[in-house]
C-alpha cells in the first residue's frame, strides 16, 4: 500500500525522464508540457498545506467545502495568468480537478479530526514536498545538467522563446521534475509507513 501511494509520483518522474532522454519518441510538445507541469506543481504544493488544514478542521462539511472553494478560487486566479501567458489552459482544468477531488473527499470520506495522525501526516507530506520542490529547483538552477535529447532545436520546436531559465534551458525543468517527483515518491512511502505504524500500535497503546 505504501508503494501504491508512491506510484503516481514514480510514473511522473519516469515520464519526465523519458521526455528528457527521448523527446523524439513523444514529440517536442511534451517538453513544453513537462515545464508547465512543474509550474503547476508549484501551485499544488503551495495550496496543499492550506487544504490539509481546512480538510481536517473541526467544522461542518459545508463550511470546509466553502473554505476549500474559496482557496481554490484564489489559486485559480493566479494560475489563470500563467495559463494565459503560456497558452496552456489545461493547467486550470487540472487544478480544478485536484480541488474537486479534495472537496469530494470531504463529503464521501470519514469524519476527519483536527490534530489527528492523518492531519499530521498530511502536513508532514506538505512540508516535505515544499522542501523537495525548492531543493530540486535550486539544484537544477545552480548546477550544470546535460541536455540529453532536449537540444536547442527541440526547445525551439516546443515553442520556447523567452529569457527565463526554463525557457532557455527547458531540460533543467525536466531534470527538476525527475528529482522532485522521485523524491516525493520516497516521501509518500515513508509517510504512509509512519501512518500505518501508528495505526497498528494504537490498539496496544489503548489497552
Amino acid at each position: 500500500m505504501a508503494w501504491l501511494a508512491a506510484l503516481p509520483d514514480l510514473l511522473t518522474a519516469a515520464g519526465m525522464l523519458l521526455v528528457w532522454l527521448r523527446p523524439d519518441l513523444v514529440g517536442a510538445d511534451w517538453v513544453a508540457r513537462g515545464v508547465t507541469t512543474m509550474l503547476l506543481e508549484f501551485f499544488v504544493v503551495h495550496a496543499s498545506g492550506f487544504f490539509a488544514v481546512v480538510m481536517y478542521s473541526d467544522v461542518s462539511r459545508l463550511k470546509r467545502s466553502l473554505a476549500l472553494g474559496g482557496l481554490a478560487a484564489i489559486y485559480l486566479a493566479m494560475l489563470a495568468a500563467f495559463a494565459w501567458g503560456l497558452h496552456a489552459w489545461w493547467m486550470v482544468s487540472a487544478f480544478f480537478w485536484l480541488t474537486f477531488g479534495k472537496i469530494q473527499a470531504v463529503w464521501t470520506g470519514p469524519r476527519r479530526r483536527e490534530g489527528s495522525r492523518e492531519q499530521n501526516a498530511a502536513i508532514v507530506a506538505w512540508a516535505a514536498g515544499t522542501a523537495c520542490y525548492l531543493a530540486a529547483v535550486s539544484a537544477t538552477a545552480l548546477l550544470q545538467w546535460p541536455v540529453l535529447g532536449v537540444t536547442p532545436q527541440v526547445a525551439a520546436a516546443a515553442g520556447f522563446q523567452g529569457t527565463g531559465l526554463w525557457e532557455q534551458q527547458p531540460h533543467t525543468a525536466l531534470a527538476a521534475g525527475v528529482l522532485y517527483f522521485g523524491a516525493m515518491a520516497l516521501v509518500r512511502v515513508l509517510v504512509r509507513r509512519w501512518l500505518l505504524a501508528g495505526r497498528s500500535t494504537a490498539p496496544a497503546a489503548a489497552g
